[in-house]
């Protein structure tokens, strides 16, 4: 005897049975929602390490693109052999495209050398006026005051019947910087070993931008091709449109950057040189470009100003020069930098810092780095959703340019 099975019912079973497992699964989710967020983290940063060379590659691409097209545009109105150039249009784009990318190689190693060659130069010249005796005796007799000033204040304190140790005090607080000196100093072999693994990367990340450069078309093409299989006409020219958008914002947040830093260099050698400060012009660039590492970039710039401060002026001189031009650049970078960089994406200043708080809460370091194009991006999808909206309601908003 055969059996008739109610197609409809049998549906509806199958309905209800993934609805109850979905519901089950969102549950597990949300009851170890910690192990399943350091689980997602664990599985993004083991992918991303695997990678890492291709990402790198696909950055570095995108940096060099834009010098390596301003030489393709020179170099392509040379033309030897005008019948040769209209028989071998791929060949000479090629050609033309390869020492473009060679050019822009050179450009950069030029402008890094010159930079280091000029910094070397300067602090070697100073170090030759350095006499490291007069600096050694002069910390040592700054040490000799204190401690007698301090053994000084003990007594008086005694005295006074005030129970206050400060030799415990003090003998703590250099025993807690001997402790962190020391864990610093253990440190160094794993953090060189991650240079290392970063520079390596880096390297390969060269090779993968080359190759991506010399066969742009080919990788334009499999995209296009990858966005035809996967979505619609409609969708696909929506996304496309996105992107577009995306990479004015990440090239203008560069512009803005280039623009921002070149300001900053500025003020910082005008700054030198208000205060005498030799070498003004090296140290203020120096100081100013290494400002594109947030945070750290500050304190790498004023090594050579504190190192030029120390042999020429003194300890009291290096102190100076370094918390004087972490002061102005700071200033700077509250009243200035915002406006500067809001403007070369169209943010408002507020916008801009609001950006780089919550960018670095959730991304850490990588996330204040790319905060502004970040911020950037939501503000596409923002409008996008806007005037969707105002298109559809018939609303009519206020202009926030009056």
């Amino acid at each position: 005897m055969k059996i008739k099975l109610d197609h409809g019912y049998t549906k509806r079973i199958k309905y209800i049975t993934l609805c109850f497992v979905i519901i089950y699964i969102i549950y597990l989710v949300m009851t170890n929602i910690g192990d399943v967020i350091n689980g997602v983290s664990s599985a993004f940063s083991f992918v991303v390490k695997i990678l890492s060379p291709f990402l790198w590659g696909l950055v570095i691409a995108y940096l060099l693109n834009p010098l390596v097209k301003y030489f393709e545009k020179l170099l392509g109105k040379i033309s030897l052999n005008k019948k040769w150039d209209r028989n071998h249009v791929k060949q000479k784009r090629s050609i033309v495209r390869g020492v473009s990318l060679i050019l822009t190689i050179a450009f950069i190693v030029a402008i890094i050398t010159l930079l280091a060659n000029s910094v070397f130069v300067m602090i070697n010249g100073s170090f030759q006026e350095f006499k490291y005796t007069g600096l050694v005796e002069d910390i040592t007799k700054r040490f000799e005051n204190y401690s007698k000033d301090i053994t000084g204040i003990q007594i008086s304190l005694d005295k006074m019947g005030i129970n206050t140790n400060i030799t415990n005090y003090l003998t703590d607080a250099s025993n807690q910087i001997i402790e962190a000196v020391k864990s610093f100093l253990a440190s160094i072999p794993n953090s060189a070993t991650t240079i290392g693994k970063y520079i390596i990367d880096i390297c390969f990340g060269f090779v993968f931008a080359f190759n991506f450069i010399m066969n742009k078309e080919y990788f334009i093409n499999l995209i296009e091709n990858a966005l035809r299989l996967t979505l619609s006409e409609k969708k696909k020219n929506s996304f496309k449109e996105i992107m577009q958008e995306i990479n004015i914002v990440f090239l203008s947040f560069i512009r803005g950057k280039i623009i921002d830093l070149t300001l900053l260099s500025i003020v910082t050698i005008i700054s030198l040189i208000i205060i005498g400060f030799d070498y003004a012009f090296i140290v203020g660039t120096f100081a100013g470009y290494t400002n594109i590492i947030p945070y750290i970039g500050t304190w790498i710039g004023i090594i050579p100003a504190v190192i030029i401060g120390l042999v020429k002026g003194g300890w009291q001189s290096a102190i100076f020069v370094g918390i004087y031009i972490v002061a102005i650049q700071q200033v700077y970078y509250i009243f200035v930098s915002p406006k500067i960089q809001g403007k070369s994406i169209g943010m408002h200043p507020v916008f801009v810092l609001l950006a780089m708080f919550v960018f670095s809460k959730f991304f850490g370091f990588i996330g204040l780095i790319l905060a502004i194009p970040m911020g950037g991006i939501v503000k596409i999808f923002i409008n996008r959703w806007v005037k969707k909206r105002q298109e559809k309601k018939n609303i009519v908003l206020i202009d926030l340019k009056k």
